[in-house]
């Protein structure tokens, strides 16, 4: 078998396998050697994958430190065997621990004031280095993968890492960073929008791939680049048809994933209503699975309607068992006007692993938002596309307990001709081998 090309990661967050991120890369790049992949990336966090071990880290935390001239270098490399050392993981640990509380905060206001003093940190602290270029060197790349970001500072560490490897450069779109088909009153919002579209549209020029995760994100992004976007699927395992099981009295709706961009009010509502249809006889219950932090107030409006179970985290490989363990699996976008516009063009990966489980989708948002529209254009769930329409949806789940496993089975089988790992990937490790080879 020939040896597949070495592969710089660059990410912002770390390579771990409990964030939807980590668990994408795994998802991508499980047939590669430890020795032929490496990671960039820009967080005080511990990553945890099977695949890669050579790491090179730099964040904020860094970049203070340096500023503060208490150390000369905002990054160091390692490798995932050095943090076995007990010292080096425990401050590993508290690093983490801190920066988790401050994304918390800052994901929960996003003010533009909070995005640009990042960006000036980034601006006036010099991250580049010898080490970083040591690191460069040492593994010197054939390929740089990247997902797009909107942050600026990430996209100047695509073009540095590139201008100094000399690395053909692949981009993976998830998100719309590029049109401005938005909702927003704030002038702020539009200056960081315009500057974004033009780093977007430097690193598209640079790059000789790019990927969307969804064909109209693909078709969108094509119109207004006149370039090629491939289609990069999530995988899964599509070999064993799920196991045929029998209805849980009352019905069991599991939601996994983040609660964060506006989702939680959506569960609210979702909660507000199965109180309603509860109320004379236990029909149906939710349960919540996310990692997220829920603040007391949103906590009490889920659990008023006394059939909402908040299950907090769990470790990402006892995710497949809790999926097949439900009747019915819920996905949710926001009702806001910014963040419906904002995620048009997203795609959640979460719904491949429902596909996966080949249980019954209920998808409740925008009817334009791609994750929406990719269930109902496909017929592979139920959705509903306003508030209003939730309850008639879910009193038509509750009265056909019977349609669930059928209805499940179907959309099991759509996946696997569209997100078989097999195909998926051999088309990915092809396109990547081709490149290198140009």
């Amino acid at each position: 078998m020939n040896k597949k090309p070495k592969v710089l990661v660059i990410s912002r967050d770390s390579w771990n396998d409990t964030n939807n991120s980590g668990n994408t890369l795994s998802n991508m790049f499980q047939n590669w050697d430890a020795d032929s992949i490496a990671n960039l990336y820009c967080r005080d966090e511990i990553p945890s994958n099977p695949i890669c071990k050579n790491y090179f880290k730099i964040s904020e935390s860094l970049l203070v430190k340096k500023l503060l001239r208490k150390i000369d270098t905002a990054g160091y490399s390692f490798k995932i065997e050095e943090l076995e050392n007990q010292k080096n993981h425990t401050s590993e640990i508290k690093n983490e621990e801190s920066e988790k509380k401050f994304y918390n905060f800052f994901r929960k206001y996003r003010w533009h004031f909070f995005l640009w003093l990042r960006e000036l940190l980034w601006s006036i602290v010099n991250w580049k280095s010898k080490k970083l270029d040591n690191f460069l060197s040492e593994f010197n790349p054939d390929v740089i993968f990247t997902t797009s970001y909107d942050s600026f500072y990430t996209h100047k560490l695509v073009y540095y890492a590139k201008k100094k490897t000399n690395a053909k450069l692949v981009v993976f779109h998830c998100d719309d960073l590029v049109t401005f088909r938005q909702h927003s009153f704030s002038p702020l919002y539009w200056i960081n929008r315009i500057i974004l579209r033009l780093y977007m549209n430097k690193t598209i020029r640079l790059s000789d791939l790019n990927y969307c995760i969804i064909e109209e994100q693909a078709r969108v992004y094509h119109e207004i680049y006149n370039s090629e976007f491939k289609l990069l699927y999530k995988t899964g395992s599509f070999k064993k048809e799920p196991i045929i099981s029998e209805t849980h009295q009352p019905i069991k709706i599991v939601y996994t994933g983040n609660v964060i961009y506006g989702r939680i009010n959506t569960l609210i509502q979702f909660a507000d209503i199965l109180k309603k249809i509860n109320k004379t006889e236990t029909k149906a219950e939710l349960y919540i699975y996310t990692a997220n932090e829920i603040n007391e107030q949103d906590k009490n409006k889920l659990l008023s309607s006394n059939s909402v179970h908040l299950m907090g985290k769990v470790a990402y490989d006892q995710i497949p068992l809790i999926l097949s363990d439900s009747d019915v699996l819920l996905h949710v976008e926001s009702f806001d006007k910014h963040l419906m516009k904002a995620t048009a063009l997203s795609f959640s990966t979460k719904i491949v692993d429902y596909l996966e489980a080949g249980k019954t989708i209920l998808a409740i948002g925008w009817e334009k938002s791609a994750s929406i529209k990719y269930i109902e254009d496909n017929n592979i769930g139920f959705t509903a596309n306003k508030t209003q329409e939730i309850e008639n949806v879910l009193n038509e789940i509750i009265s056909s307990p019977g349609k669930l496993n059928q209805i499940g089975n179907e959309a099991w089988k759509f996946a696997q001709k569209k997100h078989n790992k097999e195909i998926v990937l051999r088309n990915f490790e092809e396109e990547i081998n081709l490149l290198n080879r140009k």
